[in-house]
């Protein structure tokens, strides 16, 4: 037997098996999800072109007792009407204060509708107003630039007067540094109504070719390459900087912008850096914790919404992180008061950017593909792809086998056979399904629009779950065949006639590899979690022989949808009366990926396989009669 001959047989044997092997390899790859805790690499600065370590800070004592100077004078600059007044008058301060120390300064105002959800549209109007300066390059050609956002209107007043100090003296003295080849861009923006749609729309602007005409003026800088977006949660006190990098649907900037960050915070000041609002998950470096991180982690990416104003720069294809320096009473955290606080801030901005400065083209080297296991570690796409390609692995023999040898016991001993499948019967239902699909998800995001409470949107999608499915198993049943599969012979090839749901079985399988498989690449841990949810359903739905259990078997696929919900609301850690209403408001607002995930492959999948298990099979029948 030659080799050729050999692997045939051992494929044709493995195709065979497709079943039990499907099972096997689901719970294989679910097993190694377990081994990314001993996969994880320690983070790295791949861009040697950062110069980490070769330049001394010149933010020194002096420059914080100035920024601590500017925190106390803006204090003082609020109003008792509301916080809308205080945020413009606080660009208002600022706007002078760059122009006293000869910064260019610009703004762009706009007039919105402070009251979206009024049934007549006439809610109050007011002006929303973002304050740019630009600190020219002493040596550069000004065709780069480096961005600091500073977020007005969502802190406290003092933390937020500490955001303001800081900031401004950084720009201050990095925009008059001899040493700078980029222009130093500084942006503060009215947060009130939401830092992310602010920078958006301020980003719009600068990207625009009408930005010359906007009211008060507007200058461009050179093309953006990085951005950091900061704040001072907890004023003048500060134990560690939590950062943020989520874009829109788990997009992450170059990982290298993060590992800079971190190893200058953490060498410049000893500053713990963590993804969570205090240290102790970033600390926690056993297997539990380690898993833990990584759920916190994928989690954030599975909602898809994004985490702050970084994400309007990812959108622009701009590598950016939000900064967020905080306090905790964590006693293996060293903790910065009053101006020894704004020293290391102030140092820990500068060496940022100036590292980014040192830059000659866009962060290359490192990856965007990562998941990260705390702070410290993270798993690249080579080590965290490998549960998600055995559990579609498990769902790819199974089709095989049914498209190829169909459902019946194969003979070894026959002559050569074909098998012959309704195709269109089954594209035709399949078709039917995701029309009913993007129908109930449409309803869930009207129902959304329309003002009506999270938990009612839930309690509506939900009732009108079995509804739907009733319709398209009645669609489905008509015309169905109910007599046993033939089987022909022509020219010697044997013709095996299979029943219509085993080519629905097919094309659900195949939907769920080919939209996972997409998936996978533009939101991993979404991808994973559905296709763990579902790959059970297509490796086991058949049709069953006795009533009793078919009824059974069909409550439990009507059941399973209130049961993800539980259960993913229980580590979500959110009610699970408001999921569905969320999940369409985040669509709404955010077009995240989830929802139609769930309407447009979850859904269908499910009555796809109810349609399986509710068959009206052939051989169930002839046995009954």
């Amino acid at each position: 037997m030659s080799a050729l001959n050999a692997l045939v047989v051992v494929v044709k044997n493995l195709v065979l098996r497709a079943n039990r092997i499907g099972i096997l390899l689901y719970l294989v790859g679910l097993s190694t999800v377990l081994t990314y805790p001993k996969l994880a690499r320690r983070v790295y600065v791949d861009e040697n072109a950062f110069l980490l370590g070769s330049t001394e800070k010149i933010f020194n004592a002096a420059d914080a007792n100035v920024a601590s100077g500017y925190a106390d004078a803006l204090e003082g600059v609020w109003s008792e009407r509301s916080t809308s007044e205080t945020t413009v008058k606080r660009l208002e301060w600022i706007t002078s204060a760059l122009d006293a120390r000869g910064f260019e300064s610009y703004y762009a105002s706009t007039t919105f509708d402070a009251n979206k959800s009024s049934d007549e549209g006439g809610g109050e109007r007011r002006m929303m107003m973002n304050v740019h300066a630009i600190a020219r390059a002493a040596r550069g050609d000004g065709r780069e630039s480096i961005a600091l956002v500073t977020p007005l209107g969502k802190l406290d007043p003092r933390a937020e007067a500490a955001t303001v100090g800081v900031a401004l003296r950084v720009f201050e003295v990095v925009g008059r540094a001899p040493w700078l080849a980029k222009d130093l861009i500084w942006l503060c923006i009215d947060a009130e109504t939401g830092e992310i749609e602010s920078t958006m729309d301020w980003l719009k602007t600068y990207h625009s070719f009408e930005s010359r005409s906007v009211d008060g003026g507007f200058e461009r800088a050179g093309t953006i390459q990085q951005a950091f977006v900061f704040s001072a949660p907890h004023g003048a006190e500060v134990s560690m900087m939590r950062v943020k990098i989520e874009g829109w649907n788990g997009a992450y900037p170059n990982q290298d912008i993060y590992t800079m960050f971190k190893r200058v915070a953490e060498s410049t000041s000893g500053l713990r850096v963590s993804f969570d609002e205090d240290a102790g998950g970033g600390l926690d470096n056993s297997f539990a914790g380690s898993l833990k991180s990584v759920w916190r982690f994928m989690w954030r990416a599975i909602t898809g919404v994004p985490t702050g104003a970084h994400a309007a720069f990812k959108a622009h294809s701009i590598d950016a992180i939000s900064i967020e320096a905080r306090s905790s009473d964590d006693k293996r955290l060293r903790t910065y008061r009053g101006t020894d606080a704004y020293a290391a801030l102030g140092q820990t901005l500068e060496l940022s950017l100036r590292s980014c400065n040192n830059l000659l083209e866009l962060l290359h080297h490192s990856c965007f593909y990562y998941i990260m296991l705390g702070s410290d570690k993270f798993l690249g796409i080579a080590e965290y792809i490998a549960p998600q390609v055995v559990l579609l692995v498990s769902l790819v023999l199974p089709v095989a086998r049914l498209t190829t040898f169909g459902a019946g016991n194969f003979s070894e001993s026959a002559a050569e056979t074909r098998t012959s499948h309704n195709w269109f019967r089954a594209v035709s239902e399949f078709t039917i399904v995701l029309a009913l699909s993007a129908s109930l998800g449409g309803i869930c995001i009207h129902l959304s629009d329309a003002g009506l409470s999270r938990s009612l949107v839930t309690l509506i999608v939900l009732a009108l779950c079995p509804v739907f499915g009733f319709v398209f198993c009645s669609i489905a049943k008509r015309g169905e065949s109910t007599t046993m599969p033939r089987t022909s012979k022509i020219d010697g090839i044997v013709i095996l006639s299979q029943e219509d749901w085993v080519a629905v079985k097919v094309i659900n399988m195949a939907w769920v590899i080919a939209t996972m498989s997409a998936c996978t690449f533009f939101n991993f841990p979404l991808a994973l979690l559905t296709t763990a949810a579902l790959a059970p359903l297509c490796l086991l739905s058949a049709p069953v022989q006795s009533e009793t259990f078919r009824r059974a078997s069909t409550v439990a696929l009507c059941a399973l949808p209130i049961l993800w919900i539980f259960a993913v609301s229980r580590f979500a850690e959110s009610s699970p009366m408001d999921a569905l209403g969320l999940l369409a408001e985040h669509h709404s607002h955010w077009r995240t990926f989830a929802l139609p995930v769930v309407f447009g492959i979850i859904v269908p999948t499910l009555l796809l396989s109810a349609r399986v298990v509710s068959s009206a099979s052939a051989r169930r029948k002839q046995k009954s009669t």
